[in-house]
């Protein structure tokens, strides 16, 4: 199951108990790193809600249930977005006006924010709209601290774990003092999922590198599909505790690595 997400309980039925509930991000993740302000970046990213028909979860702070629902328009020039409850069978309690934090998992990572709006006037027997204002800033966990390097062809940049009983071999596609990205076909990566921790997971960065033994967390999932490989799954994944010696190598393999891209780069002209 995704991260912060989970079933209501069947105890407590209501007219959206069908659909599940996605739970704010946990107070004890550091969320700065990840937090946005760039107002076309926040306008882009719930435009992509909406062009996607990703739910997202609506919690008032009067502390009234949780509302799923999905944002069917984004209004950059007038400041403002529009939500749609889900609505299964009777129709969903407006509630009190005030902030909502709203949370989605777009391709199974979180996004957050906070903000406020009015009720729009609807038909009877139509779904809630919520006309909010466009936050000044969200959080999203996607969001990288680190620079990334591509790995180059022809090398050894491999991950090798095992999980649930079976040995798992995926390519490293990218490398940063942070974390890796995996690539594997969609059969290989079916059951990685974001949250879930990899242990002592041996890692190949290339000729002459000394394999590290490290444990890594999947923070995205997403699928793409290569003309000759066909359907393929890409898992960014952070480090959990590096040793400062497994730190050490890390950056000395970085640097190789960024000296080696340099020097393959073609010439500049003028």
């Amino acid at each position: 199951m995704l991260p912060f997400l989970k079933k209501n309980p069947p105890a407590q039925p209501s007219a959206a108990s069908a659909l599940p509930v996605i739970e704010p991000i946990g107070a004890d993740v550091d969320t700065r790193p990840f937090r946005v302000t760039d107002p076309h970046y926040i306008a882009m990213a719930l435009q992509a809600l909406a062009d996607d028909g990703d739910l997202v979860c609506l919690h008032p702070s009067a502390g009234e249930p949780s509302l799923p629902g999905r944002i069917t328009e984004v209004r950059p020039q007038a400041g403002q977005f529009v939500v749609e409850i889900e609505v299964k069978g009777a129709r969903a309690p407006q509630p009190q006006p005030g902030s909502v934090l709203l949370v989605a998992m777009p391709l199974g990572i979180a996004l957050q924010l906070r903000t406020s709006g009015h009720w729009a006037d609807t038909l009877p027997g139509a779904p809630l709209q919520l006309v909010a204002a466009l936050p000044d800033h969200i959080i999203h966990l996607q969001r990288r601290r680190f620079p990334r390097l591509e790995t180059p062809l022809g090398q050894p940049f491999r991950a090798e774990f095992m999980l649930y009983g079976e040995t798992f071999s995926m390519g490293v596609d990218d490398v940063s003092i942070g974390g890796l990205g995996l690539r594997a076909s969609a059969h290989e990566g079916r059951l990685l999922m974001p949250s879930q921790q990899l242990r002592r997971v041996r890692v190949e960065l290339g000729h002459g590198a000394t394999p590290l033994v490290v444990d890594l967390e999947v923070r995205s999932r997403r699928a793409f599909r290569s003309f000759l490989a066909g359907e393929q799954l890409h898992f960014g994944c952070r480090f959990l505790d590096l040793t400062p010696a497994d730190h050490g190598e890390l950056q000395l393999r970085l640097d190789r690595l960024d000296a080696e891209r340099t020097r393959a780069a073609p010439p500049r002209l003028g």
